[in-house]
């Protein structure tokens, strides 16, 4: 379930105060925008910055979203504190990727499957593999200190343990060329690299959600204008 007005507000009426209390979460609150208010704004955000909420809920099940910028262009976003927040009391993924921001949706739709050839094991189906010898204890309890299923075998020093070979004739650890199905496309040699969740690039600004989705606002008369004036690329 995603938090909302109501969840909010029955949170802070288990408080001393109604209107504001800590969240008890990696030192979050939760306020009231006007404490004198029953149907204000509720917030959440870090208590040393109570002056910018990165999550709001809002009387009509609408929730708000924003990551202020601070001087010297630092994006709070650049923190794994704040997307995780808006992450789980907001229900919308924010994640970053050179350097940007972006926001997955509930539900999402996916991309245009892309079927192309396995990047991993360059089509083969196989990677490499690590192979290593078999440990036997046998000498552990032997009265004489010798391994009585291995008679040949040269214990380790005090431990009544020593290594056997492995498949391979090999008393070391190594690798095994083409030694296993490729765990990127699952031996199939080939693998789709679309189908994502389609994502949408934010820089912090307030964004309007409902149920985990971004409420998009009818385009103005001047947009609806220029898009018919413009002719669309590709």
């Amino acid at each position: 379930m995603i938090p909302d007005w109501n969840w909010a507000n029955d949170f802070l009426k288990g408080g001393r105060k109604k209107y504001e209390r800590p969240l008890y979460d990696r030192r979050l609150r939760i306020w009231k925008t006007n404490k004198w208010d029953a149907d204000s704004d509720i917030n959440i955000g870090h208590a040393w910055n109570l002056i910018n909420p990165l999550v709001t809920y809002h009387k009509d099940g609408t929730t708000t979203i924003q990551a202020p910028t601070y001087p010297h262009g630092w994006s709070a976003l650049r923190g794994y504190s704040t997307r995780f927040t808006i992450n789980r009391y907001a229900g919308i993924k924010v994640m970053q990727r050179n350097f940007k921001f972006y926001l997955e949706e509930e539900d999402a739709p996916l991309s245009p499957p892309k079927i192309q050839g396995c990047r991993m094991c360059k089509q083969s189906g196989l990677i490499d593999s690590w192979c290593s010898p078999v440990t036997c204890w046998g000498g552990r309890n032997s009265n004489d200190r010798k391994c009585p299923e291995h008679p040949d075998a040269v214990l380790r020093t005090g431990s009544g343990w020593h290594d056997l070979p492995c498949e391979h004739g090999d008393y070391r650890g190594h690798t095994v060329t083409k030694g296993q199905p490729c765990y990127s496309c699952g031996g199939a040699k080939k693998r789709d690299y679309g189908s994502k969740p389609e994502r949408t690039q934010w820089t912090g600004t307030p964004l309007r959600l409902r149920d985990g989705k971004i409420i998009k606002s009818a385009a103005t008369l001047l947009e609806r204008m220029v898009a018919d004036y413009v002719e669309p690329i590709g």
